[in-house]
């Protein structure tokens, strides 16, 4: 491969390489973390994240920071299929919302602070550096700059998203692909009044103006005062939703009356911002000299705010497959081959229900079923929550067994 200036080169520096960075720092590896915004910076995104994500700031040091954020500690889940209390997990019981500029910066710090990271922002990639076949490393340029640098390292990690330049650079097979389901708008708020217990809610119905049977809101209690308040559309509504974005946003909320009834108090703080471009996919995990972490491995769309959650899983699992390679206790074919099966297990229950495959494998009336028992049985909604936030493993909830079974039990009961 020739020179190795870095044990491992992270493109993109947010939730997904900030965090993969810093499980490598942990390890005692070298790492450029690249990423081609400088911040604080937002991004579009739900987050909404919950105590699986929060266990993880614990493992990589930012967790009192990030919990000294001025957001409201969210007790509840209310969703249109399931209302319960976030379960306890290794001592945390609630979910934070608060703006990727504040997070992302949060972890981008804890990144810089550490001797074994080189932190480069406003930095974008401009090709991979190949070597007899596999990514030996990574062209970059500054933002402003016309001169390209380059780096090497043992492994190329893409952490850059659901468009990622690396997976395409790469060449990253895609599986099991599902068309866009919706599309998304969000905005801030202030002057929101908060469920008691503070809540994340959604609401749910259709938006004839817009040719929408199924549209939905979600009103998220975020840091400053700021309510994160998002409404989406089928995705065949999005063309004509999209003609007039700002009208057909509020007027989408006014359809909603339980939305609108707290919505309709408060103060607009923020351009609304969307898109329909949410594609539902798994990208091949790795290949010679390079791995995908986050969005850039597998993307979904973000109606059940798994995707900070999944990008911290999946940072974790592929650091652990990387530590059993240059350890010398597996290969890179057999380490990162394990990390990508292990990967799609962890994500696959999530990604069936988020996308509505588990629905079609069990059938419309089983799955009807589900989702009555769910308001019938207070333990099968707080088990619903719990998977969704991973203190139980979703695949113990979401999976075509594990709903067939509980309908099952409750038809012999």
């Amino acid at each position: 491969m020739g020179r190795v200036d870095f044990d491992a080169i992270v493109v993109g520096a947010r939730v997904a390489g900030a965090a993969t960075a810093l499980y490598l720092a942990r390890r005692g590896y070298t790492v450029l973390l690249l990423d081609r915004d400088r911040f604080p910076s937002p991004t579009l995104s739900t987050h909404l994240f919950f105590t699986d994500t929060l266990g993880a700031l614990r493992e990589l040091g930012a967790l009192e920071r990030v919990l000294a954020v001025d957001a409201p500690r969210l007790r509840w889940l209310r969703f249109p299929y399931v209302a319960a209390p976030f379960p306890e997990h290794d001592g945390l019981d609630f979910a934070l919302c608060i703006r990727r500029e504040v997070l992302d910066t949060i972890l981008l710090e804890r990144a810089a602070a550490q001797p074994e990271i080189t932190v480069k922002t406003g930095t974008r990639v401009t090709g991979l550096v190949w070597d007899d076949g596999r990514v030996a490393g990574v062209r970059y340029r500054a933002r402003r700059g016309r001169a390209e640098g380059e780096a090497r390292a043992r492994i190329v990690i893409g952490a850059d998203g659901r468009h990622s330049f690396v997976a395409r650079a790469a060449g990253a097979a895609e599986y099991d692909l599902v068309a866009p389901l919706f599309a998304w708008y969000y905005t801030y708020l202030l002057d929101v009044p908060l469920d008691d217990p503070p809540s994340a809610t959604a609401f749910s119905g259709p938006f004839s103006e817009v040719g929408a049977e199924y549209a939905a809101a979600f009103l998220f209690p975020a840091d400053s005062g700021l309510t994160l308040v998002g409404f989406g559309v089928e995705h065949r509504a999005f063309v004509r939703f999209r003609r007039n974005v700002r009208a057909n946003f509020f007027a989408g909320l006014r359809s909603l009356p339980e939305a609108w009834e707290r919505v309709g108090q408060g103060r607009l703080a923020s351009r609304i911002l969307g898109t329909g471009q949410l594609p539902n996919l798994f990208r091949a995990a790795w290949g010679p000299g390079w791995a995908l972490v986050g969005d850039a491995g597998c993307h979904k769309d973000p109606h059940t705010a798994q995707g900070m959650g999944d990008a911290v899983r999946s940072a974790r699992l592929l650091v652990t497959a990387l530590d059993r390679w240059w350890r010398g206790e597996e290969s890179e074919a057999e380490a990162l081959a394990r990390y990508q099966r292990e990967r799609d297990t962890e994500l696959r229950p999530m990604y069936d229900f988020t996308t509505f495959r588990l629905q079609a494998q069990v059938g419309d009336e089983i799955w009807e079923r589900f989702n009555q028992l769910t308001w019938e049985d207070a333990e099968l909604a707080r088990r619903r929550v719990a998977a969704m936030t991973h203190a139980l493993h979703p695949a113990e909830v979401y999976t075509p067994n594990a709903v067939r079974q509980t309908v099952a039990a409750a038809t012999t009961s």
